[in-house]
């Protein structure tokens, strides 16, 4: 029946499904490792870029900086009364 509509056996249709199948598995694995390798990217990014500035903040270790004009400016006496 198999052959007389599609041209090909039974095995060859099974062979053919079996192989369809694998090339799934295999770019279901390749998209589980990349997000994995895009999750520890972040991970890490924020351990180490992110998370010492914010433990910086939160030890009050900027407070004697102001952000103006795409720079960290170190306050001094004068500038503190002026804003």
């Amino acid at each position: 029946m198999l052959q007389d509509t599609l041209g090909i056996s039974y095995k060859n249709a099974a062979h053919r499904l079996f192989l369809a199948e694998v090339e799934r598995v295999k770019k279901a694995d390749s998209a589980a490792k990349s997000f994995a390798a895009v999750r520890h990217s972040l991970e890490s990014l924020v351990t180490s870029d992110i998370l010492p500035l914010i433990q910086s903040i939160d030890k009050g270790e900027l407070d004697e900086y102001m952000w103006k004009d795409g720079k960290w400016l170190k306050l001094s006496k004068d500038s503190e009364s002026q804003t």
